[in-house]
């Protein structure tokens, strides 16, 4: 009744989905305006692009291109675009682009607005996107995960069992698993299939031939189908082979294992094709995800081996596995059972975190919503299996007419787990189709309200609408240990967190009492401001409370989550030692383990758990925290000295001027960019970032050998001269 409940609702709530795009930023931004005409717009997305496909077009107000010349990859970024436009005169625009992810096949397209010395137009959708995909994309990964799970658990349990049982039961047994190998062989193929013609379909604008040709001749998703489809292949030639009577029992054994190491690859697969992918520059997100589908074969293909070894035992209760072998079934099991759910919960917890990142995504983004659905039915599953292993399994133990009635109700908790299991694995492939909640935009609350305090004074602001444009502050301050004097003045300090363009100074108007009320244009960029709020008081100290807040398009509050690389690195040296404890105190149990098992199963879990202690109390993280904003204040020294180490590291390739036409320039493939245009579209951490570790691909190199952090400001400050010293 519940899966039928829940799949009802998934009917209910799977639609074509329909969300914010995973837009990252875009130059000019979204619902900016822009002083002066820009020479190219860029856009910048969460994952690395294929080229092929993805591109940008800009419309004038007529729907009219003005682009001048085709979409190029941005060198020093494979999640960026850019293309070159004719000059504009005033007035509103729309960037119109669609992105491919190289990581997961995924399809967006989008749309943002932009002004050219004059505001967006009310009229105009400042950002707009739509991800592509279908129910039936969902339901085909869906399958896919179910027959990987079969393919990679089925082989190991079957194996497992061996030891416990008479040749001729067990006999009995692998031909019963070969045939549900060979169902879950047919099933993946089904799913592969159904896979293919979606993104062909998807691709193929033009032609199906053209969608084979993209799916195929670009990106990651064709590969890693190509890849998982010769995997199956193995996995149908190895079941046909296990099936035939002149195959001995060591030579079965050894290509049951092979199914499994098969299963396995498909699953990397999975996961190098997964959101866990997209975090391409923190490793352990992979690594992760693969050791969490896994897990999940190796706990949901067992079902229907251990279901398939009860029913030959109720069958058989006179011969064959004998009810005085059923317990040790059942406990070799539950053994392997305990240690692959514990590493499901341990894994799980984390790459939800990193896909989520916060609380409140959980309910307001459809990612958040299958996730909260999943673990709803995990909930159940988890203690079906605690009551299988903790009360109906050990009553096998006692002889005596009750032991058929305990077989069988092991039976039906078995198959209930198994009913669920699918449930969940279903589930999880709409999950997949869903962009992660970290990068989904949330739907706009029409203001952003943030408070400070500093020096005994508190600031709460409330900001209306909180989106780029004219906003409404609304300002209250207040004493801790007295009342705002009669006399006392605000000023607000604005400045742009994402990239450095300087303060703008606004005193608001004291409205009633402690409040005050200032009307701006200000806050004319999506992103994240810093506001300085100086109280100044006739005999009182000055009190300066520094607010953060962000503002995000007209239909959006928030946007993209960006991962803390600390936390993430402590909280995966907590996974570690999660790891640990499951694998040391899962093996301590004599039940079901082997003393070579157990004591491998021991000393590695204590050795995960030390190492995992070691990281998380060091604080290793394998990122360099770089100021957001530059620090040092672009003044005639710092640009003086950030010249001098530009000409002497810089000039050969780049050019005196940064046009990237140096002496050295003609030799290089590919070209050096022109700073002048490109400088402009990155953040100062990005362009940090560039010149002390290089640009992987290009000729670009790292001087983080020969210029500290000071010295690598300077030359940033320098660069970003460059368009206006390189205008003619």
């Amino acid at each position: 009744m519940m899966i039928a409940v829940v799949f009802m609702a998934l009917m209910v709530v799977v639609q074509p989905v329909h969300a914010h795009a995973n837009l990252l930023r875009a130059v000019p931004a979204p619902g900016s305006t822009a002083d002066a005409s820009p020479r190219v717009v860029y856009a910048e997305f969460t994952e690395e692009l294929d080229h092929s496909f993805s591109r940008i077009e800009v419309l004038n107000a007529s729907g009219e291109s003005i682009t001048n010349g085709p979409t190029e990859p941005d060198p020093t970024n494979a999640a960026a675009m850019l293309v070159p436009i004719r000059p504009l005169s005033d007035g509103s625009y729309v960037a119109v682009w669609r992105s491919l992810s190289v990581v997961d096949g995924h399809i967006i397209r989008g749309s943002f607005a932009f002004g050219v010395g004059e505001p967006v137009d009310p009229g105009m959708a400042v950002a707009l996107a739509t991800v592509e995909s279908s129910p039936l994309a969902s339901i085909s990964r869906g399958l896919l995960f179910i027959s990987i799970a079969l393919i990679v658990g089925a082989p190991v349990h079957s194996l497992l069992q061996r030891r416990r049982s008479t040749v001729d039961c067990h006999d009995h047994l692998e031909r019963r698993v070969v045939l549900l190998l060979l169902g879950a062989g047919l099933l993946a193929l089904l799913g592969q299939v159904s896979l293919l013609g979606i993104q062909v379909v998807a691709l193929g604008e033009d032609s199906l031939m053209a969608g084979f040709s993209d799916v195929f001749g670009a990106g990651q998703w064709g590969i890693l189908w190509i890849a998982r489809t010769v995997a199956l292949i193995v996995v149908l030639v190895l079941a046909d082979r296990v099936s035939s009577p002149s195959v001995g029992p060591r030579r079965r054994s050894i290509e049951l294992a092979c199914i499994s190491i098969a299963g396995s690859a498909m699953a990397v697969t999975i996961s190098l094709g997964s959101h866990a992918a997209a975090l391409a520059d923190f490793g352990p997100a992979l690594v992760v995800d693969t050791l969490h589908i896994l897990a999940v074969g190796v706990w949901v293909g067992g079902f229907p081996v251990l279901l398939l070894a009860l029913l030959h035992a109720i069958q058989r209760s006179n011969s064959g596995i004998g009810w005085e072998d059923v317990f040790e079934v059942v406990a070799r099991f539950s053994a392997l059972a305990t240690v692959a759910v514990g590493l499901i919960v341990v894994t799980g917890a984390y790459s939800a975190w990193l896909q989520v990142l916060e609380l409140s995504r959980l309910w307001t983004t459809e990612y958040g919503i299958f996730l909260l659905i999943k673990l709803t039915l995990v909930g159940p599953l988890l203690a079906l299996g605690a009551l299988n292993r903790f009360w109906a399994a050990p009553r096998l133990r006692i002889r005596g007419s009750t032991i058929i009635r305990t077989a069988k109700m092991v039976r039906l908790l078995v198959a209930a787990e198994l009913m669920l299991a699918i449930a969940v694995l279903m589930v999880v492939g709409f999950l997949t189709e869903r962009e992660p909640a970290r990068q989904v935009t949330e739907q706009s609350r029409g203001f952003v309200a943030a408070e400070a305090a500093s020096s005994g004074t508190i600031v709460r602001l409330l900001v209306l609408p909180g989106r780029p444009g004219p906003n409404t502050l609304e300002i209250e301050v207040i004493r801790e240990r007295e009342s705002l004097s009669p006399e006392a003045t605000l000023e607000i300090e604005f400045k742009y967190l994402d990239v450095d363009l300087g303060t703008v100074v606004a005193w608001p108007q004291r409205d009633v009492g402690s409040r005050f009320r200032l009307e701006t244009e200000n806050l004319n960029l999506a992103g994240k401001w810093q506001l300085l709020a100086v109280v100044r008081s006739p005999g009182s100290f000055d009190a300066r409370v520094p607010i953060r807040l962000d503002i995000g398009g007209l239909d959006a509050s928030t946007s993209f989550v960006e991962i803390d690389r600390t936390t993430a690195a402590r909280l995966w040296a907590l996974t570690i030692v999660g790891i640990g404890l499951v694998l040391a105190f899962a093996t301590l149990s004599r039940a079901g383990w082997s003393p070579v098992i157990r004591r491998f199963g021991v000393s590695t879990g204590f050795g995960a758990m030390v190492l995992g202690g070691a990281l998380f109390l060091a604080g290793q993280d394998s990122m360099v925290e770089v100021p957001s904003v530059n620090q040092v204040l672009p003044d005639a020294v710092s640009v003086g000295a950030g010249r001098t180490s530009y000409m002497t590291l810089c000039a050969g390739c780049h050019g005196l001027d940064g046009r990237g036409d140096g002496p050295i320039a003609a030799t290089l493939d590919p070209k050096p960019v022109d700073l002048r245009i490109h400088v402009p579209l990155h953040r100062d951490a990005d362009l940090f970032r560039f010149i002390k570790d290089g640009i992987q691909g290009t000729g670009m190199k790292g001087f983080g050998d020969q210029l500290d952090q000071i010295d690598i400001w300077h030359v940033i400050n320098f660069l970003q001269t460059l368009p206006e010293s390189g205008q003619s």
